[in-house]
């Protein structure tokens, strides 16, 4: 006859099975619930790419470190992802596969394609879509006008801002009994001489010349450098800089070079910072960012000057150059709330002076140079100062506001290798700028047809 099996649990062993069975059990549904919540409470990422900057990493990290440190709502999270180029790049293709940063950094020169790249969200338009009511009138307006569209939108905030001016040796210049910067190209050219019979092997030097000579020298001097404002207005624009004095500045430098007042030190900066800094060129047009640099490797006294002019003109305001904090489209509405809530936190006075003295980039704010004005930074460091007011002499014109043409890094290299062509004394001036403006309107064509028109 079948009989049920017993239990081999004791009835005080099954109640304690089943009470430990329902404890597992709501332990399980705390620990779940709390994973949750936490969950819940994890801030949101906003993903943040940028070139491999070197020392200015650590200024970087400092100003992301104090806004993640702020609040819990959001983390921003640093990428370097190697050049300019290769950092553009990879958003770009991250872009087309859905895999793109929030944030992108990307050198002025490629402002034209990031505008026709239909990746962008305006600035302009996040701030106020987010409800950040911006004193645009309180930002340093040459700064911002690189970035805006024609009808002033600003399209991207600007990062890492520099221009070019005059560094100067002033012992060498005591030496041979100057006491002044150049004002002018002229004065400038006799200054050389003297600093040469002072025992100096270089008079002069550049970095990124094609910057420093065709650009700036044109904004300076209120000089189309293409036609529709540079390219502001249409992509069918033309080169016209060599039919401006741009081909007087390079044919002086000619001279220069063949006297031995001019040394050609390579086509951006890394030559001619330690040529300036060594002590044996007694003068550099360069990045106003380099200061740091040369705070570091200078074993002399020496100033920063605005960069010289012609005789004769009023100097408008010279162009920025550097890298812009691009937002990116294709994120959810709340990400894009910590994007300008980041955004507005970096442009703030106090971040903006930071970054100033800890990088020698410029504040893109009235309200932070004059914070730092007040504090006596420019009693002490006077070379800092020289930037600001160079951006903002004068007054803007449509040729001084920027340059927005397609394909900067093909025609500038056209530009730079006859230049070299001068400095080798295998063209004239005029020849070289042709060439280079013909070189450059066929680059100029390429663009245009890639993008449909």
């Amino acid at each position: 006859m079948f009989r049920p099996r017993a239990s081999t649990f004791a009835p005080d062993q099954e109640k304690e099975s089943i009470m430990r069975n329902r404890l597992l059990g709501a332990f399980a549904g705390i620990v779940s619930a709390f994973a949750a919540s936490v969950a819940a409470a994890a801030p949101i990422e906003i993903q943040f790419w940028h070139p491999t900057l070197g020392p200015i990493d650590d200024a970087l990290k400092q100003q992301i470190d104090s806004f993640n440190n702020a609040q819990t709502a959001y983390k921003v999270v640093a990428s370097g992802r190697g050049t300019y180029d290769e950092t553009f790049n990879a958003a770009i293709a991250g872009f087309r596969a859905n895999k793109s940063p929030h944030l992108l950094v990307v050198i002025g020169q490629g402002t034209q394609s990031m505008l026709l790249s239909g990746a962008v969200y305006p600035v302009q338009d996040l701030l106020a879509a987010e409800g950040h009511k911006i004193d645009w009138d309180n930002y340093i307006q040459p700064v911002l006008n690189y970035y805006r569209t024609k009808d002033m939108k600003l399209l991207s905030l600007p990062f890492s801002v520099s221009t070019p001016i005059l560094w100067y040796n002033k012992d060498g210049f005591a030496k041979a009994g100057l006491t002044r910067p150049p004002a002018t190209w002229d004065e400038m050219g006799e200054y050389l001489t003297k600093l040469r019979a002072a025992g100096f092997e270089c008079g002069y030097t550049s970095g990124w010349q094609q910057w420093v000579h065709v650009d700036n020298y044109s904004t300076i001097h209120d000089l189309p450098i293409a036609t529709l404002h540079n390219g502001l207005d249409g992509l069918n624009a033309v080169f016209t800089y060599n039919k401006t004095d741009v081909v007087k500045n390079i044919a002086r430098l000619q001279s220069w070079v063949a006297d031995g007042r001019y040394t050609y030190s390579g086509r951006q900066g890394s030559s001619a910072t330690p040529a300036f800094a060594s002590g044996r060129c007694a003068m550099m047009t360069h990045s106003s960012a380099v200061f740091s640099s040369l705070q570091a490797s200078a074993k002399f006294a020496f100033e920063a000057a605005p960069l010289p002019y012609e005789a004769g003109t009023t100097p408008h305001n010279s162009l920025i150059g550097g890298g812009a904090l691009w937002v990116l489209k294709g994120h959810k509405p709340e990400e894009y709330k910590g994007v300008a809530a980041f955004l507005a936190h970096l442009a703030s006075p106090d971040q903006q002076a930071k970054w100033h003295k800890d990088t020698g980039y410029m504040p893109i704010t009235k309200a932070a140079y004059e914070k730092v004005k007040a504090e006596g930074y420019y009693d002490k460091y006077p070379q800092q100062e020289v930037a600001i007011t160079q951006v903002q002499r004068g007054t803007p014109t449509l040729n001084t506001m920027t340059v927005r043409l397609g394909n900067a890094n093909q025609y500038v290299a056209a530009l730079e290798e006859e230049m070299e062509a001068v400095w080798a004394n295998k063209k004239t001036a005029q020849q070289a700028m042709d060439d280079a403006v013909r070189r450059g309107n066929e680059i100029l064509r390429r663009f245009e047809r890639q993008r449909g028109n």
